[in-house]
């Protein structure tokens, strides 16, 4: 059989010999190797000295969305005409504060308190109306994700009904909690807020209705519109989720955690 030429010189050919070398072929450390002869260490649990170190470092997870043959990236922020957002702004507090009120008079509702064995039918008593929740770490961005100079709008904030919310509520436990929103809206041709999404939860059912919050708008099918991604956060673990916003609702487009 003829000697096969890669077309390397013999000073750069490999060789291949019987038996144990006799020096070290490795001189470098090579992260997540050991050299050849040395074992690795290990802390008084047993555990790699190195796993425990990459266990401890912090990680940072960036989404990303590309497309070589796709549209260039653009920006769909939304320009304000001077004046105009904050009229929108106080528009969406007013509709964020109307939704968890709902959100936590529903959740009362459906708490059912222990009754004594003989109970006297009671005149009915309308409930008490709730006070209006506290909002904070508020942010609200505008996108014109349609490129037709419709803003759609997108609050995100974190609310706490008042002290003294108890009695208005079936358990003092729903006046301490802290409930998270996002809510997405559009401006009607009456100037009146269209509601798109509502989305409201706690840390007690985030298995149900995980928590959102905004990253970007982004093109991620290529067509020139914009969608809306997210960060989720469930009970269980993080992911990430796109919605395509339409002039009723969300649809979902893709979710990292319950992939389709």
């Amino acid at each position: 059989m003829p000697a096969s030429d890669s077309g390397a010189s013999e000073a750069n050919r490999p060789k291949l010999r019987r038996g144990k070398p006799a020096e070290s072929f490795a001189d470098e450390d090579v992260p997540g190797y050991s050299l050849p002869g040395v074992k690795p260490a290990k802390d008084s649990s047993g555990k790699l000295v190195e796993a425990a170190a990459a266990s401890k470092t912090d990680i940072q997870l960036i989404p990303a969305i590309s497309d070589a043959t796709g549209p260039d990236p653009k920006s769909y922020v939304f320009e304000w005409i001077p004046g105009e957002e904050a009229d929108r702004r106080k528009q969406m507090v007013d509709l964020a504060k109307d939704q968890i009120r709902a959100y936590v008079a529903a959740k009362s509702k459906n708490q059912i308190a222990a009754k004594p064995a003989h109970t006297v039918p009671a005149k009915r008593v309308a409930p008490p109306k709730l006070p209006d929740p506290i909002l904070e770490n508020m942010q609200m961005v505008a996108y014109d994700l349609w490129n037709s100079n419709q803003p759609v709008l997108i609050l995100s904030a974190q609310a706490h009904m008042p002290a003294g919310a108890a009695s208005a509520v079936s358990s003092p436990t729903d006046a301490d909690l802290t409930y998270s929103i996002v809510l997405i809206a559009y401006p009607d041709i009456y100037h009146n807020l269209h509601k798109i999404y509502s989305g409201i939860t706690d840390k007690f059912h985030l298995d149900m209705a995980p928590r959102l919050e905004l990253i970007d708008a982004v093109d991620a099918d290529g067509d020139g519109r914009g969608e809306l991604l997210f960060r989720e956060t469930s009970d269980m673990s993080t992911g990430w989720v796109v919605y395509r916003a339409s002039a009723d609702k969300l649809w979902k487009l893709f979710d990292s955690l319950n992939p389709q």
